[in-house]
């Protein structure tokens, strides 16, 4: 059986950064998959649901379909004691005729279709709740009874559709936590960070390891080496946006924090503290991005802020001075 890294260096033989096809199945393997994990079918067809749910690649599936065919029977062709496996993959795999993609505009339906995919799939110790993520995706968490654990999963408002059986596009979109609730440790990541971006990493020993990818050849742009969370915002914003479905907030320690921090910025600034205008500054940034990238719509977080801009703009109203003006809402 071949392995991801013989067909990927075969691949870079093949020039595939002239062809978009070849190019993105060649960042697939590089940067999505595990060097010594088997080419099969499974894999090819996981390629398959990874891109299609991109535009470019649903308007040029032959395109897609016929480059990655080419770069298997090339290796098939060069590499003789690899051409009967990988034919025989190559067979099982889908065809491009086969798969066909149906955007889903109900909510409904998408969380119905979620939910009996996810059906067929858990174990009798499993147990599943979904939910709509801001009206646009379904999130999924799974949780195993037996051991504490829970998966959480996010799909795309995208189907596709495979002799005559309907299931969501692609569903590696996983994120998996310890029964505390933590992060599992040397597990394999992936969350969306962005439009047309995604995270695939592992807690380490020695803090958070990966890549960001993005775009339809899955390029990656920029490499997490290490270090806690908070050193890559997009990620770790992301997580904490899911993380509202299933963590309490009042026992969330950033939550806390971020309360905290928005009621002792008004109280300094109500008791004139030298500090207070650079410490009211940081807190209403910090409250407005946490209100728009984690804990969307939360009314204990939108009152602090209410009451601290309300708080700034009166007392530029009592001192007139230019240093309260720098600081009003409007112009934070």
């Amino acid at each position: 059986m071949i392995d991801v890294t013989n067909l990927a260096q075969h691949i870079l033989s093949l020039e595939p950064a002239g062809d978009a096809a070849r190019l993105s199945f060649y960042n697939f393997l590089k940067n999505l998959c595990e060097t010594s994990q088997p080419i099969t079918a499974q894999l090819i067809n996981s390629f398959y649901s990874r891109a299609l749910g991109f535009t470019h690649w649903q308007e040029n599936r032959s395109q897609l379909f016929e480059q990655t065919q080419y770069c298997l029977l090339s290796y098939a062709k060069a590499t003789p004691t690899a051409t009967e496996s990988v034919l025989a993959e190559l067979q099982k795999s889908w065809q491009v005729g086969e798969v066909e993609t149906v955007a889903i505009k109900n909510q409904a339906n998408l969380l119905g279709l979620t939910s009996q995919y996810l059906e067929k799939q858990l174990t009798s110790n499993e147990r599943q709740r979904v939910l709509s993520d801001k009206n646009v995706s379904a999130l999924a968490i799974v949780l195993n009874q037996g051991k504490g654990q829970l998966r959480v999963m996010s799909f795309a408002p995208v189907a596709k559709i495979v002799k005559g059986e309907i299931s969501p596009l692609a569903s590696d979109n996983t994120l998996h936590y310890t029964a505390d609730l933590n992060l599992s440790p040397n597990v394999i990541q992936q969350v969306d960070v962005g439009a047309h971006t995604f995270a695939r990493f592992y807690i380490g020993e020695d803090g958070c390891f990966g890549s960001l990818i993005r775009g339809y050849t899955f390029q990656r742009y920029a490499v997490m080496d290490g270090g806690s969370l908070h050193k890559y915002p997009m990620v770790f914003y992301a997580l904490k946006r899911l993380e509202q479905f299933f963590i309490d907030r009042q026992t969330d320690p950033m939550y806390i924090e971020l309360t905290q921090l928005l009621e002792r910025a008004t109280e300094l600034l109500s008791q004139g503290h030298t500090d207070a205008e650079k410490f009211a500054r940081h807190a209403y940034e910090r409250g407005q991005l946490a209100l728009e990238q984690i804990f969307p719509d939360d009314k204990l977080v939108q009152l602090l802020i209410n009451n601290l801009e309300k708080t700034l703009a009166l007392k530029a109203e009592q001192t007139g001075d230019p240093k309260w003006e720098k600081i009003r809402p409007l112009d934070l």
